[in-house]
């Protein structure tokens, strides 16, 4: 007979409000709080894995066998009707506020997390958990479903086979593979830290320690309450939401410490001990029963704020946990409750083939059409994005014609690198110079032997990992180098891919004796709004991002800057400086109906040409002493057709800040 334990209850409820507590990301003087609460997820896989495997235990322990109709009926119930719920609820927000990359993304995140593997996609489209632009995709957080969900196919296979060909080795079995797991996380979050995130592979022994903890409870019975192991087990989970934070290694070794304190507190908490009496209080059994809700809809509930939100504060974060908890409660009262317990087996069938249906209709409907870019046409006209497009789609076809016997410029960068690259090149006389253009984007770069090893972090940056180390140590190239621009995100502060200006000194190196260029970013948003989402929403032009623009400072002192590269020689070209002298009335926003940036940093190729056209034209003078001017020369007859639209107050096609 199964009975009930309200403290469990409470330990998700911990874990529940730590979870929307780090995705709120609430601030005091400056810190954020909570940054350990991403724990709160694996505390709910332990618990999952506990709950799971007692029932399965239990059935074949009294049976023999599993009834899997029973099994997953019983998850679709608890799993499904709240689920749909929430991808109905979200679909007439996505429609009006997501951009067309954006809906596309949102649709094959559900698309994905229908089959159980939103974790893997979510993986190979490189969504950094954590990173503040995926606080804006409303299903990221599903990936842990479809964990579990991964969970509740492969174990109850594991039971089979070990209860039908090994008889009594499966507790050895799970440890072997508990073990395995372990091993394999701790193994791969040393390379590649977001497959170690989202693996099942390297989950799974999160969720088999709650099996084993099941399997003792089974066979032998709950242990006897012991008040100091509840609250060590207690402290270890609290300990690990409050110390844990965001550049923590994990999930790996360190995750030990908050999956061994869940394992104490289901074991040895109960009515009889200050923690289970704690644990199972009504407040906290009440937030945990409805803990699923809550996990549902906060992550869409706050995606979806920060979107229409210009200045996501304390104020609207609070505004968002409590509009999460309000519809959390309605839906698990209208839709979770009664759907999960009623008898009306047909009824239920019958609501999730259609709701089923119905939503994979409208993910091939987006899927289709690309995320209905029609959409944008007020903002951003169609033909001004097709051109953009194809501009910045040729950067991997600028090396396909490398011949040997001239001058090389090398333009080499992150994902700045692409846009960059494609812009330098019509001011480069490649009669006289051949362009290499290489991007070092998600490559691991290391400087070995007197080479340059590149590998991707996921095979979807290959595309740029390959050609980078090919052409970077091709010494022949190197020998004939006379120029290296360099294309980087805050190329002073970024603290990802630390490597640059250790790479460039080798690149100088090896060649003969060139010129290092840096080139600085121009006016950039917070990453939690793109300059096209802001265009789209507020149906305005791209003057509104220029006026939120929060970097750079105007006039920073880049030696005072972090990664200020001291023993490197080198010319840094201020691009907002030389263009409009930090004053944002002065400064371009468009060009030809391109804005100046489609997301919240990177310049379209299409005003960058604009931008470099300017600087070129009018500021030749400031700089003839830093030789750029030996590498770049402007074409002319472009110049005399773009001419009209490059002044700031040329019409619609190029608009500049307003006037105070």
């Amino acid at each position: 007979m199964k009975i009930y334990r309200p403290e469990i209850d409470g330990l998700r409820a911990i874990s529940v409000i730590a979870v929307i507590l780090y995705h709120a990301e609430f601030t005091v003087a400056g810190h954020t709080l909570l940054q350990g609460g991403y724990i709160g997820v694996d505390v709910f896989f332990v618990i999952s894995g506990f709950l799971i495997s007692q029932i399965l235990l239990t059935e074949i322990e009294a049976t023999g066998r599993i009834d899997f109709l029973k099994f997953y009926t019983r998850r679709a119930r608890r799993i499904l009707p709240a689920l749909f719920a929430v991808i109905f609820a979200t679909m007439p927000f996505a429609y009006y506020f997501l951009l067309p990359s954006e809906l596309l993304d949102y649709a094959n995140s559900i698309g994905s997390s229908l089959l159980f593997g939103s974790n893997i996609y979510f993986y190979f489209t490189a969504a950094l958990y954590g990173e503040p632009d995926t606080l804006l995709k409303p299903f990221l957080h599903t990936w842990s479903l479809s964990v579990e969900e991964q969970f509740y196919i492969a174990f109850p296979l594991l039971l089979l086979i070990t209860r039908r060909y090994l008889r009594s080795q499966f507790l050895p079995c799970v440890m072997l593979v508990a073990f395995l797991s372990l091993v394999l996380c701790a193994m791969t979050v040393r390379y590649d830290q977001q497959q170690a995130f989202y693996s099942p592979l390297t989950r799974a022994w999160e969720l088999l320690a709650g099996t084993l903890l099941a399997y003792h409870q089974v066979r032998h019975g709950r242990a006897r309450p012991r008040p100091l192991l509840a609250a060590a087990g207690l402290i270890l989970v609290l300990g690990s939401l409050m110390l844990f934070r965001k550049d923590t290694v994990h999930p790996g070794l360190l995750t030990l410490i908050p999956v061994v304190g869940t394992c104490l507190v289901l074991a040895f908490a109960s009515h009889k001990n200050a923690v289970g009496r704690l644990l199972a209080s009504r407040p906290a059994a009440l937030t945990g029963i409805v803990s699923y809700s809550l996990y549902l809809w906060h992550y869409p509930v706050f995606a979806f704020a920060r979107l229409t939100s210009l200045d996501f504060d304390n104020g609207d974060r609070f505004l968002a946990v409590v509009a999460t908890a309000v519809i959390a409660i309605v839906s698990f009262v209208v839709i979770e409750k009664p759907i999960r317990y009623t008898r009306r087996n047909r009824a239920f069938w019958i609501y999730l083939g259609l709701s089923t249906a119905t939503i994979m209709a409208a993910v091939m409907s987006a899927i289709t059409m690309s995320g209905f870019p029609y959409r944008l046409d007020q903002v951003f006209p169609p033909i001004a994005r097709t051109n953009e497009e194809r501009l910045e789609s040729s950067f991997l076809s600028l090396n396909n014609n490398i011949q040997g016997g001239k001058p090389v410029i090398f333009i080499i960068g992150d994902s700045y690198a692409r846009n960059w690259s494609v812009a330098l090149k019509n001011y480069i006389d490649t009669d006289r110079y051949e362009v290499v253009a290489v991007s070092y984007l998600n490559c691991m770069v290391e400087i070995e032997n007197d080479r340059v090893k590149a590998p991707s972090r996921a095979s979807i940056y290959d595309k740029y990992c390959i050609p980078f180390e090919k052409y970077i140590n091709d010494k022949s190239l190197l020998s004939r180098t006379k120029a290296i621009f360099l294309t980087s995100h805050r190329p002073f502060e970024y603290t990802v891919n630390p490597f640059r200006f250790e790479l460039l000194s080798w690149m100088k190196s090896h060649s003969d004796d060139a010129k290092i260029f840096i080139f600085g970013n121009y006016y950039q948003l917070d990453r939690e709004h793109s300059c096209l989402g802001l265009m789209f929403r507020t149906k305005s032009d791209a003057s509104t991002c220029l006026r939120l623009a929060t970097y750079p400072a105007a006039d920073q002192p880049v030696e005072q800057m972090p990664f200020f590269p001291f023993g490197l020689a080198f010319n840094y070209i201020d691009i907002i400086k030389l263009h409009c002298d930090y004053d944002k009335r002065k400064c371009l926003t468009s060009s030809g109906g391109v804005p100046f940036m489609t997301d919240w940093g990177h310049l379209t190729v299409e005003f960058l040409m604009t931008l470099l056209d300017d600087i070129l034209e009018k500021r030749a003078a400031d700089l003839q002493g830093s030789g750029l001017l030996d590498f770049l020369v402007p074409p002319h007859a472009r110049q005399s057709q773009r001419t009209a639209s490059s002044q700031p107050n040329a019409g619609p096609t190029l608009a500049a800040f307003p006037q105070d």
